[in-house]
């Protein structure tokens, strides 16, 4: 898999000019005209009735602190702390044109201050800034000729089930994962499914988002019935870069990677006392990249017990398992390819692991003191799936080749707190709702890490208020 780090940006790379740039904008403004005059053509059908067309303003406000103790976002061992400051805002567009017919449009902006860090120690993407600009822009009719197909056609955030596989990555301050792209859905009483072509958006932190990653997406999401004992997902994803440049380990090719699987969750054992929650994935990976032949899978699995007593808590146990390489040399590609998934609140929330070559037993309970206030505490062990494989924060971290470092990467506990603070009547009529967070984190490395490299304690803290409106 080829990241933002070590990849070139391909024939649609950053823009490398301004006259480039302004002939982008134009391209995509004269480009959403269409879209719409000729969809507003296409999806007529009734006669347009009040109260439509209705535009619906919305938004959100978030700042947080963070404090992070010998390591950053970039590489881990740095031997001193960083505290910045986030701000991110989001302004929400919501025309509606007709009953299931709307165009939405959401502006961000987002910033960060006071970093040991800057904007142009990310040459290609920044992940904490990306100034006044188009995070979304979509045209999307529910009930096409008034039946079970729809299509969102635009620029989109694209989340399914737990965001493992598809998630947005709003943790992030500028979000993880943006996508111009057409999706064409056929939605029943008995069945969901969701058909993608997806180009990720790549971030530019001064000027319009006008470029894209070198590689598309294409996938299939369905979703069965769902009920309280069993809700099952199907999806089959495809990623391709068809440059001739992604680079394996017996030669350079182009890059076709499939993921098929199943995502399910439910409940049982419901007594008097409580019950039992659960949660699973199951993914296998096949194609080639570059001239490797690829065969790797992902195994998730939690099961919970929340008692039905005074602060509800819950007690939890979880595993992951993303394959790695067993071989560097033998033309096999054996590494998970993390999708496009989330990774926040699954792998530890310092984000020192990614969903490959990953082991993570983990652990953990949480309570609620008081109305709409949560209090969770996780705890992991964190390993490589395969000793001669990477560690990976995104990229490959560390690596031996020998596997003589063995696997053990270390442990993390991760103590959070969220409240949803009550609004009086007043209040709510500009504010929606308003959320405080805090947090802390602390990682003791295995002996994988003390042998590759710069090892000690790290720490992660943060405050965060947020606001929609």
């Amino acid at each position: 898999m080829k990241t933002i780090s070590d990849s070139p940006p391909g024939r649609q790379g950053p823009l490398k000019s301004m006259t480039e740039m302004k002939a982008t904008k134009k391209r995509f403004r004269a480009a959403l005209a269409v879209i719409i005059a000729v969809a507003s053509h296409a999806f007529a059908g009734e006669e347009k009735q009040e109260p439509f067309p209705d535009l619906r303003l919305s938004g959100s406000l978030r700042l947080r602190y963070e404090h992070q103790s010998n390591y950053n976002i970039k590489r881990y061992g740095i031997g001193k702390s960083d505290d910045f400051l986030l701000t991110r805002l989001r302004l929400n567009f919501d025309l509606m044109l007709r009953e299931g017919f709307h165009a939405f449009a959401q502006l961000q902006d987002a910033h960060f201050f006071f970093s040991d860090l800057s904007r142009h120690d990310f040459p290609k993407s920044c992940p904490y800034e990306n100034r006044l600009d188009l995070r979304q822009a979509y045209l999307e009719h529910k009930k096409l000729w008034g039946g079970p197909f729809g299509l969102k056609i635009g620029r989109q955030a694209i989340n399914y089930g737990d965001n493992r596989i598809w998630g947005p990555g709003d943790w992030g301050n500028a979000g993880r994962y943006t996508w111009d792209a057409a999706k064409l859905y056929y939605h029943t009483d008995f069945i969901h499914i969701d058909a993608i072509a997806a180009e990720r958006v790549l971030y530019d932190p001064i000027t319009f988002d006008g470029s894209h990653y070198p590689y598309e997406v294409f996938g299939l999401y369905g979703r069965l019935p769902r009920n309280k004992a069993a809700s099952v997902d199907l999806f089959w994803v495809l990623k391709r870069d068809a440059h001739h440049n992604v680079k394996g380990e017996s030669g350079t090719d182009d890059l076709n990677r499939h993921t098929v699987g199943a995502h399910a969750t439910g409940e049982f054992g419901k007594t008097e006392f409580g019950g039992f929650d659960y949660a699973a994935t199951g993914a296998y990976q096949f194609g080639n990249h570059g001239k490797d032949d690829v065969h790797a899978y992902a195994l998730l699995g939690e099961v919970g017990y929340t008692f039905k007593r005074r602060l509800n808590p819950r007690v939890y146990g979880a595993y992951t398992y993303a394959s790695g390489d067993s071989d560097p040399t033998d033309g096999d590609n054996e590494t998970f390819d993390a999708v496009n998934g989330a990774r926040a609140n699954y792998y530890g929330r310092m984000n020192l692991f990614y969903l490959k070559n990953l082991v993570d037993y983990q652990c953990g309970c949480s309570v609620e003191p008081a109305e709409n206030m949560k209090v969770s505490v996780d705890y992991h062990l964190v390993g490589l799936a395969r000793s001669k494989d990477a560690w990976y924060y995104a990229a490959p971290h560390r690596r031996d080749n020998t596997g003589a470092s063995g696997r053990n990467l270390g442990q993390e506990i991760d103590v959070i707190v969220k409240w949803q603070v009550p609004l009086n009547t007043s209040i709510k009529k500009a504010i929606k709702k308003f959320e405080l967070m805090a947090g802390y984190a602390y990682f003791v490395p295995g002996s994988f890490i003390e042998r590759t490299g710069p090892a000690g304690d790290a720490n992660w803290g943060f405050l965060q208020a947020a606001a929609w409106f």
